[in-house]
Parts: C-alpha cells; structure tokens; sequence
C-alpha cells in the first residue's frame, strides 16, 4: 500500500511539474531485479545467505527537440525512481526502499530498439541496521538513513506506440558515506526485465533535427567541501572532515570536460585507534594533499563529476594511496557552484562532501 500511496504521489508530482511542455513525453516503467549481493568483504559473505529480488517503478519525461541539451543528449529520459528490495538476509540486512532521480542516456536507438544507460542517485531507507543489543551483526549499514547510487545497461522494444518491453543489466550501492559506523556498504548486481508505458505520446525513432553542437569553454574552479564521519562503532564520536578543491578543466566536446586539479583535506579523525581515543591526533597531522585527473558531463546547469587522485604528501597515512569522489554539481548563475560528492577509498566510503565553490572563468559559449 505504501508503495503504490508513493508511486501515486511520484506521478502526480511529475506530471504537474512537466506536463506544461505538451511536447515533452510522460513515461512510465515497472521493472522486476532478480540477483546477488556481491561480497566486497568477509564479513558481507558470512551475512548473505539468499538471492536479492526487488520492484523498481519509474515515472519521468522524454523532453522535446525544442530544447538544446535534448538534442545533445538525443532525447534522455529524466525522472523519480523508486525501489524496493530485499538485501540477501532478512533477518538480519532486511530490505531496502529508495527513492532517486535518474537519467536514461539513449545509446543506441532504432525504429522499434533503443539501448540505453540509466543513472541514478538517491536516499535509500534501511530498518534493519546496525544496533550494538539487537542487531550487532549487521556490519553492512549502519543507519536508517543511506545513499542510494544506482547504473543500468538496458534495451528496450516497442511493441506498439503507447507499449514497450525492457532487460538488462543493474548494479546499485547502498552505504551512509561512513557518517555513522559500521559502514561497509552492500553491491548488489541484478538481471532486470520490464514494462513501459508512454501516457501522451510515442517516442520518437526519426532522426534528431541537425544543429551545430558548441564546444564547452575551459574552466578554472575552487570548491569548498565539509562533511561528517564516524571511525568505529566502538567510538561515537562524529569527525568534521573537509576539503578544497581547485581544478582546471578543458572542453573537449559539447558534452564533456578533462582537467587536473589538486585537493587539499583536513581530517579530524585521522589515525583515530578503535579503542584508546585520547589523545586526538594532533593538528597538523590531519592534514593531507593529493593530485587528481577530474572528467565532467555537462547537462544544462548539471554536472555529473568523476575524478581519481593519489596522495602526495601527508602526516598521517591515509587508507589507501588512491581515491575517487563521484557526485553531482549545479550552476546558480554564472559563477556559483553547489555540489554533493561521495569520496572513496578503493569502493570504501571515506566521506560525504557537501560543498559549494567558485567559477574563476566564465563560458560565454555553454547554453
């Protein structure tokens, strides 16, 4: 019942937001998952003991022609999804509920076939989390409240101009960004198949009407990040950890941007023990700097960012010589920039950044 009260709720939201634009497309997906937990760590092995299996309803819009980043994008579909599932052990991991925003890049599309990649990024809700009395086994999710990261390789067909039938490939995460420990986060992968429906219009298989593509501008950006963590669930304590980031990026295509940037961090937790916590590490030994090779894909105001660094010079050595921070920025206005990354070691999560920065060198040509 909860589950069709929000889908409910999804669709009325969507269509009254898009709905003015008569051209745009509204379109809707049911899709089963059918899979495995992937063990990254012993202690998630010991944890699963059965298949996952879940229900993933979409509800979006196709956008029309009309506006520039759609023909760039050759029509993506972009919307509110929401999962449901189970996690491999219901006992102790239970299930999961999320709710995301997603992009349906098309790859490939032909008069009745499309192919196509699907992401997404959310909040994912856990009840059976880590409790020290009750569920102290439960290393995996150690809060109520999680991210929900989401990629899909799929194809579909279109039965006729309102039907159509889907399959593919899913991989989702879900961990808290190490706010809270124990976090070891859960992988799951899945076979999908599914149903969609187009409630205004076909979608449409002609050729996307030519126009010429304007190559992004270089940029030079400073971002400010902050977050939270916890380095044990034997210590409650929750850690400020920060970043700043300065990068200089260079258009390579109307879509995407490759650059160099380097990171300075501060780490409150940094070499924290798990049972003696005094005294505090001391100040100049949070400190660390690093090097990284950052990619950005440029949606309208959006940007979907990926960067790999190594660190360079440090106090305290850090988890692991490499790191990665995926994640999200928007554009207010010109220069302003807000953002929302997840930093990781090696697919362990280091921390949430939330942050807000800088465009140093304006693209007059970015539309």
């Amino acid at each position: 019942m909860k589950i069709r009260l929000l889908y409910i709720i999804l669709f009325f939201s969507c269509h009254s937001l898009f709905a003015q634009e008569n051209k745009d497309i509204i379109t809707s997906t049911v899709r089963y998952h059918y899979g495995a937990v992937l063990s990254h760590h012993k202690s998630i092995s010991y944890l699963v003991n059965d298949q996952i299996s879940a229900i993933e309803l979409n509800l979006g819009f196709i956008p029309s022609t009309e506006r520039v980043w759609s023909r760039l994008y050759k029509q993506p579909e972009i919307g509110l999804g929401l999962y449901h599932g189970s996690l491999g052990n219901d006992k102790i991991l239970g299930n999961v509920t999320a709710i995301f925003p997603y992009i349906n890049f098309p790859l490939k599309r032909g008069k009745r076939w499309a192919f196509n990649t699907q992401m997404g990024f959310g909040l994912g809700i856990s009840r059976k989390h880590f409790d020290p009395i009750d569920n102290y086994t439960n290393l995996a999710i150690g809060t109520k409240f999680n991210a929900f990261f989401k990629l899909l390789a799929n194809g579909s067909y279109s039965i006729n101009e309102k039907w159509g039938l889907n399959g593919g490939i899913g991989f989702n995460h879900i961990s808290n960004g190490a706010i809270s420990a124990p976090n070891k986060g859960l992988n799951l992968l899945t076979g999908t198949v599914g149903v969609q429906y187009n409630w205004n219009d076909k979608i449409p298989y002609k050729g996307l009407p030519k126009f010429k593509a304007v190559k992004l501008r270089n940029e030079l950006s400073v971002i400010w990040g902050n977050g939270i963590k916890q380095v044990s669930e034997k210590d409650h304590h929750n850690y400020y950890t920060s970043s700043l980031s300065g990068n200089y990026s260079i258009g390579i295509n109307s879509k995407q941007r490759v650059g160099l940037g380097i990171d300075f961090f501060y780490n409150k937790a940094a070499n924290r023990g798990k049972w003696d916590f005094d005294p505090e590490t001391s100040f100049k030994n949070r400190f660390s700097q690093a090097f990284f090779i950052s990619h950005d894909l440029a949606i309208e105001k959006f940007s979907i960012i990926a960067n790999i660094g190594i660190y360079t010079f440090y106090k305290t050595t850090p988890e692991k010589p490499i790191y990665t921070r995926l994640g999200l920025r928007y554009r207010f206005g010109e220069h302003l920039v807000t953002s929302l990354c997840l930093k990781a070691h090696m697919g362990k999560a280091d921390f949430i950044e939330w942050g807000i920065g800088y465009r140093i060198k304006r693209n007059k040509n970015e539309k």
